[in-house]
């Protein structure tokens, strides 16, 4: 008998998904099956409950995209600047939301798919929404065959991914913490621990994503689903702390930090055994170290010569630190709780208070208005120049930054694995393809 890897399972998942959502495409007569081929492709993940909820959040990216491209259309189909303009609002307004931290897919496909439908109605108004209902009718199609292949053929669940998402995510965060806490000993420079910095964003969408998932297919999750969210929003809300943490070492760095807070080195220590304790939890250990509540002390006599930006750098400090005291210990609350270590606790920690109300954040901002502005390039040269492929150019130079946007890449590093995907496919198109008659050799092609 001969026994299948989990990788070999899943290319014959995909692979079969992929050749049956041709098929139904073919023999429903619909243009362009690859449309279903796409929606198989993106959500083919390993577990059944990641595809699930990555599925579902195709689909109603799908239906809000169609909805959109088909107002745009009607509302500026006689005015192309017009037309342009208000596709790179809406576009812009989605690349903000998708480097934000919740449903960045969903708000992934709200983009390009409304792109695709804008670009490919824009040769022929007429048929706008035939091709807006037919990509939401592929899409919907592709993602119902995959579900019911990925269930019935070898289902697998997400909870071990989950741990090791979490104990990836949280590792991380320690790591990250001791960089932090060596740059305010004046060791190290911030650049250093940059790429931890953006692993640490990575990493919590991708704890995010698998969270949704495991809830979707695994009993244990979904029981304990509470505490799971909210080590989530506490490792969130870990990320901004030490964040605000490093900003404010500037100002403190040049005091006498022994003499004005006597007991800081005690709650660097005390921190330092929790994140340890939590990583050794997420290993399988019972904890060592049971959290002891501790607070920053100042010393009146050795602030009292200070200036008042150093009083405050120093009031700012504790604060700081008290917030990565109650996170640290409300984040070791939920991992024991979750693996069973003790008496379940009760603690919950306090919202962080607003600062000033909403307002943007720089980061995600500069992100739409690139998109924006590669809108404003690759409208104009495809009106004016017309270059090969006509709408492809527009649509794939903007889905390649999108896509860089999402996953905070250089296009260069997405752009050569896609070079040599199409040297391949281009292989087979241009010497395979043309030898094919009929579904079951072109359905034998797909299929390997």
């Amino acid at each position: 008998m001969i026994t299948l890897s989990r990788r070999a399972k899943e290319a014959i998942k995909t692979a079969l998904a992929m050749v049956i959502a041709y098929g139904i495409s073919l023999g429903m007569g619909w243009e362009n099956p690859y449309w279903a081929g796409f929606a198989v492709a993106m959500i083919s993940l390993s577990t059944v409950g990641q595809s699930l909820n990555k599925g579902t959040m195709r689909m109603l990216g799908t239906l809000i995209a169609g909805a959109a491209a088909l107002i745009i259309i009607a509302l500026f189909a006689q005015d192309r600047w017009w037309f342009a303009g208000i596709l790179s609002v809406y576009l812009g307004f989605c690349m903000y939301m998708v480097t934000g931290k919740q449903r960045t897919y969903f708000w992934w496909c709200c983009a390009f798919v409304c792109l695709v439908i804008c670009t490919h109605a824009a040769s022929d108004l007429t048929n706008a929404f035939d091709v807006a209902v037919l990509r939401v009718q592929q899409t919907g199609m592709g993602i119902l065959v995959y579900t019911l292949v990925s269930v019935f053929l070898w289902p697998s669940s997400t909870r071990g991914a989950l741990d090791k998402a979490t104990h990836k995510l949280f590792t991380t965060q320690a790591r990250i913490y001791r960089s932090y806490r060596a740059l305010l000993n004046g060791q190290g420079t911030a650049e250093e621990s940059r790429p931890l910095r953006l692993q640490q964003v990575q990493l919590l969408n991708q704890h995010e994503q698998t969270l949704l998932a495991a809830q979707t297919d695994s009993y244990e999750v979904w029981e304990l689903r509470h505490r799971w969210q909210y080590f989530h929003h506490q490792s969130i809300a870990l990320m901004e702390a030490l964040e605000q943490w490093r900003e404010s070492f500037a100002e403190i760095q040049p005091l006498d930090r022994s003499a004005v807070l006597p007991n800081l080195q005690a709650v660097c220590t005390e921190l330092d055994r929790r994140f340890a304790a939590i990583e050794g939890m997420l290993s399988g250990n019972p904890p060592a170290h049971s959290p002891q509540a501790i607070t920053l002390t100042i010393d009146p006599a050795a602030t009292g010569a200070l200036t008042h930006f150093q009083k405050a750098a120093v009031a700012v400090t504790r604060s700081q630190l008290d917030r990565l005291e109650v996170i640290s210990r409300s984040l070791f609350d939920s991992i024991r709780d979750i693996k069973g270590y003790g008496v379940p606790a009760s603690s919950v920690v306090p919202e962080a208070m607003p600062a000033g109300g909403p307002g943007l954040d720089p980061d995600r901002l500069q992100a739409a208005i690139r998109t924006m502005a590669a809108v404003g390039i690759a409208f104009p040269v495809w009106f004016y120049l017309d270059p090969p492929g006509h709408a492809s150019f527009v649509q794939m130079g903007l889905i390649f930054l999108m896509a860089s946007l999402m996953v905070r890449l250089d296009p260069a590093t997405i752009l050569k694995p896609f070079l040599l995907g199409a040297v391949f496919a281009g292989v087979l198109y241009v010497f395979v393809m043309p030898q094919l008659s009929g579904y079951l050799q072109l359905g034998a092609m797909l299929f390997g």
